[in-house]
């Protein structure tokens, strides 16, 4: 296909998918989008804000219409990364991939279910991304994913192996992985690394995933504010020593 002809359909493709977004209405103002976890159960959804699909019926607006009918001669790979570029939500995505209705081994097994995952992977990832570079607290996502019910040592032992767990420990270290790398600079060093208002219970999650990664020791040290305490209130400190728990053993 001449180059000239991929361009138009290109711009066809981005015109479509803005004229679906102008379409729509917007909750909060939030870089984290809706996002539905690959693999669990279909229907559960942990939201902050959403671009929802279009409405309407296409065939009343002949402006959707001839964009409908350039965009369907565009392959769905370049619509996909357009998706992407744009926001446009995991359900509006899904339909299009045909796969709305489709529940466990029947949407698996579909052709498309792949590419969709992709997508949502994809889009998790940039929205972790974002939302570590622009200082989102690990407590806020702690509560967004709706773990805020959980009070004890106890009860986070339980979740290990829940998706909304999983959801935020891989924010929590994506999180970390953002510090770390402020670390190296010496004009954006970062002064805080807890939400002021994270329970005790959030902070044991976080010691716990730094004791996993095998953070180093002067670095927790920061971040629990213990760079100078002896080591009588280190071995006091429940944080810490729930650390030291959690690193691998030799």
């Amino acid at each position: 296909m001449p180059s000239h002809n991929v361009v138009l359909l290109l711009v066809a493709t981005l015109l479509a998918s803005a004229n679906a977004l102008l379409a729509t209405e917007k909750t909060e103002c939030s870089s984290l989008r809706q996002l539905r976890i690959p693999g669990s159960n279909q229907g559960r959804h942990l939201r902050s804000t959403m671009i929802s699909e279009p409405n309407g019926d296409e065939r009343s607006n002949p402006v959707s219409a001839l964009m409908s009918k350039i965009s369907a001669k565009i392959p769905m790979g370049m619509k996909l990364t357009f998706w992407q570029m744009l926001g446009i939500s995991d359900d509006y995505v899904k339909a299009k991939l045909g796969l709305t209705g489709l529940e466990g081994a029947e949407l698996k097994a579909h052709k498309n279910y792949r590419r969709f995952e992709k997508y949502v992977e994809t889009a998790i990832k940039n929205d972790f991304w974002t939302k570590a570079e622009g200082g989102y607290p690990t407590y806020s996502m702690w509560k967004l994913v709706g773990l805020d019910h959980i009070k004890t040592l106890g009860q986070l032992a339980a979740i290990q192996s829940s998706e909304q767990f999983k959801l935020y420990k891989r924010y929590a270290i994506e999180f970390d992985e953002h510090i770390l790398r402020r670390f190296q600079s010496t004009y954006s060093r970062p002064t805080w690394f807890l939400a002021k208002d994270a329970p005790p219970v959030e902070i044991y999650a976080r010691a716990q995933i730094w004791g996993e990664r095998n953070r180093e020791v002067e670095h927790v040290l920061e971040f629990l504010g213990l760079e100078r305490a002896s080591k009588e209130v280190l071995r006091q400190n429940p944080y810490f020593q729930h650390y030291l728990k959690n690193l691998p053993k030799a």
